[in-house]
């Protein structure tokens, strides 16, 4: 780097904090993960979405299980060629055995995969929708799936909303965890939402402590709140 590189990135940290803000560095990055000596077995991805590259890339010696109602997701995958070899559960992870209503909305860039949620969403962007659409889905606890890949785990959860139920069925898949990533809301999203310290509590109870924060997301401008984090939950090491 040159010196006019480091001069002109101090002067932009500077310019940042005079607005209220910082640089912070992308911790969503497999050599940043890598850097916890993390050696799962499995990684259940729960709540995939397109996938998780990252994750991906992070454990490249880990069997990796996928878990989402939608069976798109599955494809979605597969087309980013990161991850190409997984077992994929078309369910969703809850409590309890039964079945739920999936809401998958829509914008007017198509369906929006991603934001299928089994609560309903309340917050701004729900305005945002021109429909969504309830499809009825299977819901198993994640112990059953889980009981079927045996080893060290590590755990992601994305299920707009609906993590603590996540958490709630998997007692025993948390006992052999070394790391859990999760999306924390920390606004009132979606209707019959938990509070954070639901989940703290009960990763505390599993012997999980919360480690780092890996991302914030929040409204626009520099007076915004957070609406949620993706946090990191591990052992804790003596």
């Amino acid at each position: 780097m040159t010196r006019e590189g480091p001069d002109t990135l101090r002067q932009m940290r500077r310019t940042l904090r005079s607005e209220g803000m910082v640089v912070q560095p992308v911790k969503t990055r497999a050599p940043y993960v890598k850097g916890y000596g993390f050696t799962p077995e499995v990684v259940f991805d729960v709540g995939v979405g397109s996938g998780t590259p990252w994750l991906y890339r992070s454990f490249p010696d880990a069997r990796f299980v996928l878990i989402d109602p939608q069976e798109s997701c599955a494809a979605m995958v597969r087309e980013k060629g990161v991850q190409t070899e997984f077992h994929f559960h078309a369910v969703a992870a809850g409590a309890q055995e039964g079945q739920a209503d999936l809401i998958v909305p829509w914008s007017g860039k198509g369906c929006e995969v991603e934001m299928a949620s089994l609560l309903k969403r309340t917050d701004k962007l729900s305005k945002s929708f021109v429909r969504t659409d309830k499809q009825p889905v299977q819901v198993r606890p994640l112990d059953q799936i889980a009981r079927g890949y045996p080893g060290r785990a590590g755990l992601k959860i994305d299920t707009e909303g609906y993590d603590i139920e996540v958490l709630r069925g998997a007692p025993e898949t948390l006992a052999r965890c070394e790391f859990v990533i999760m999306e924390l809301s920390l606004s009132h999203r979606f209707d019959g939402i938990s509070a954070p310290s639901d989940a703290v509590a009960l990763l505390k109870d599993a012997g999980l402590e919360l480690r780092d924060v890996l991302s914030i997301a929040s409204g626009p401008g520099k007076r915004a709140r957070p609406r949620y984090m993706n946090v990191l939950f591990t052992r804790w090491a003596q």
